[in-house]
Order: C-alpha cells, then structure tokens, then sequence
C-alpha cells in the first residue's frame, strides 16, 4: 500500500495487523450509525461526515506514506512499528476511503450536490489506484508482479494519492482556516521527510 520495498510479514505484524483493520473498521461504523442518530436519517448525516471520514483516511495514508522514512531519519519505537504494520496501516486507509467514496456518492446522488467532471475524473483515477494497490498488498502479488514493478505500481499510486489530497485541500484553505490549512502543510511536510529520507539512503 506504500511504494517502499515488500516487506515479509513478522509474527508481530500477522499479530497485529488484522485487529488494527478491524478496530478502524467498528470505530468508522460506531461513528456512522452514532451520526445518523444524532442527525435522525442516513440523508441527514451526510453532509456532516464526509470530512471526518476524510481527515480519517487521511491520518492513515499519511501514517503508511511515512512509515520508512520516519525509521530511515528517527529510527525509534514508532518507525519499526509502523514498518512492521504499514500493510496494514494502508488498508485501514483503503477502508476508510472507500467508504467514504461511498458516502460522497451517495451524496451526490442523493441530495443537491454537485462535482465537477474534472474532480470527478481526478478522483476516480485515485480510487483506480487504491484499489490495484489494495488487491497487490499480499506477498503473492508481489511474487506474481515482480518486486520491481509491485513498487513502480504502488510508488506511482501513493504519490497520486498524495496529490489528490493536497490539490483538494489547497483550494479551500482561504474557507476553512485554521483547520483548513492542516492537510496541505502535512502532506508537504511529508514530502519533505521522504525527500531526506531518499538523500540520506544515497549519501
């Protein structure tokens, strides 16, 4: 689900990363139902969880996108965590995204709400992406692929991803300060780990 080296799965990793999706899983789905209680029907909660569904998904990319470079520049507890998980951490990602393609869609359809063909066209091809990534993040694809061309797929993917991300969030930075401007300065700052991680491998 990253575009680092396949990793073998350790016991720590098998341990723990099949209840890490499960746990995303049950909390999204206690959120939802909790949501449309509060908002009285499926139609009412929608408007009011497509960000945090948003922000959900992208904490989680986030965490997968940095997994090695964090261990490459910190080398602690965290980096060897997530490195050991990070399959994991991306399908939790694909998880929530997915659901909340879902949510946009039903939107869409439902209410008033309208895209342009362009953001639609851009977030369809990230979704193209998510899901080829998601359906190679096993061991077998990578030997059915080839290690080379797994991490060209899940190299090109991820950054496309990340460019989704900041290129929706930008936009809106004037109308949603301060949080607005959250997205775009991590996804940057996360480039910018991946940068001096890949300058300090070459040194």
């Amino acid at each position: 689900m990253t575009n680092q080296k396949p990793i073998k799965p350790t016991g720590m990793a098998l341990n723990q990363g099949p209840a890490m999706i499960a746990c995303v899983g049950v909390m999204l789905m206690v959120f939802l139902i909790g949501s449309m209680s509060v908002w009285g029907s499926y139609l009412g909660m929608l408007p009011n969880v497509l960000k945090p569904t948003a922000w959900l998904a992208f904490a989680l990319f986030i965490m997968a996108f940095t997994a090695s470079s964090i261990q490459i520049l910190f080398r602690g507890t965290y980096g060897r965590w997530a490195m050991k998980n990070r399959r994991y951490i991306g399908l939790s990602f694909a998880l929530v995204h997915f659901i909340h393609a879902g949510l946009v869609l039903s939107n869409l359809i439902l209410t008033e709400e309208s895209r342009t063909a362009g953001a639609l066209t851009g977030g369809g091809l990230a979704y193209l992406f998510l899901l080829l990534m998601t359906l190679t993040s096993n061991n077998a694809a990578v030997r059915k692929l080839g290690a080379k061309n797994w991490k060209r797929l899940h190299k090109i993917g991820s950054y496309y991803i990340w460019l989704i991300f900041i290129g929706r969030s930008l936009p809106n930075v004037p109308d949603t300060l301060p949080l607005g401007v959250l997205i775009p300065l991590v996804a940057l700052t996360t480039l910018g780990l991946r940068i001096a991680a890949y300058r300090k491998l070459r040194k």
